[in-house]
């Protein structure tokens, strides 16, 4: 289940003419852009993709692991 962002603290900082969200409960999210509406609009589909990866990184792990043990 992907992660929502309704469901996450967020951090909006202005960093010179860059708007800046990241999260304390998804270190890894890290969205700027110059216009705020712009930047609040990538957070879920870079909330998604951040799912995506770690479920393949997980299968990946469960193939490693059916492997060794073949």
């Amino acid at each position: 289940m992907s992660i929502r962002a309704e469901d996450i603290r967020l951090e909006h900082r202005v960093i010179g003419t860059k708007h800046v969200f990241t999260s304390p409960d998804v270190p890894e999210l890290h969205i700027s852009h110059a216009d705020e509406a712009t930047a609040r609009a990538d957070i879920q589909p870079a909330l998604d993709a951040l799912d995506r990866i770690k479920q393949r990184i997980e299968a990946r792990r469960v193939q490693a692991k059916l492997l060794d043990v073949a």
